[in-house]
């Protein structure tokens, strides 16, 4: 990214939320909703959100990041062109049918974790790890505290499945599998 208009700069600092213990995702989403054109937005967090990065470059955002007073800058601009296209968020969402018969599935084969007690990034790099082990006839079963919405796009790009059931607001759990 070029030279940043500090005059058009609209800034949202995500780390009171996350100290909350809740994800800033819907409301970084919504800051990029109301951005105009013309402006850039500024996310001030304590780690590089490498998976905001990569989801707003699928939507047509040029990134830059800045390292500065103990806390990670992330810069976002549309980029000027005409063939950028913007990607649909995806939705991996089953019912409790669904989730229950793919689980059943893989009988005994089936590996799970537990990342609800995790800081955030800490569920996405643990399950990122646990996959890379992941046996092909084995499933892997998370608990975890929200639909992770950065991590899914790194599934898919692993040519993962993800089969999600939603049991209360603050309790989901996945199934990965190949």
């Amino acid at each position: 990214m070029s030279e940043l208009d500090k005059n058009n700069m609209v800034t949202l600092d995500v780390r009171p939320t996350i100290q909350s213990g809740k994800d800033p995702y819907n409301e970084i989403m919504a800051a990029i909703k109301e951005l105009k054109d013309d402006q850039t937005l500024e996310i001030i967090n304590v780690f590089e959100p490498i998976p905001l990065i990569n989801k707003l470059k699928e939507m047509g955002y040029n990134s830059e990041v800045i390292r500065k007073e103990g806390a990670v800058h992330t810069y976002f601009r549309k980029e000027i062109s005409s063939d950028a296209e913007t990607k649909r968020e995806r939705i991996y969402k089953s019912d409790a049918e669904e989730f229950d018969k793919t689980l059943a599935s893989f009988g005994d084969k089936v590996r799970t974790i537990d990342v609800r007690p995790l800081e955030m990034p800490e569920p996405m790099v643990t399950i990122l790890k646990e996959i890379e082990t992941l046996e092909p006839d084995t499933v892997l079963f998370v608990e975890h505290k929200r639909i992770p919405q950065y991590l899914l796009p790194e599934l898919e790009d692993r040519k993962f499945k993800v089969v999600i059931k939603e049991l209360e607001e603050n309790h989901v759990q996945l199934l990965i599998f190949k």
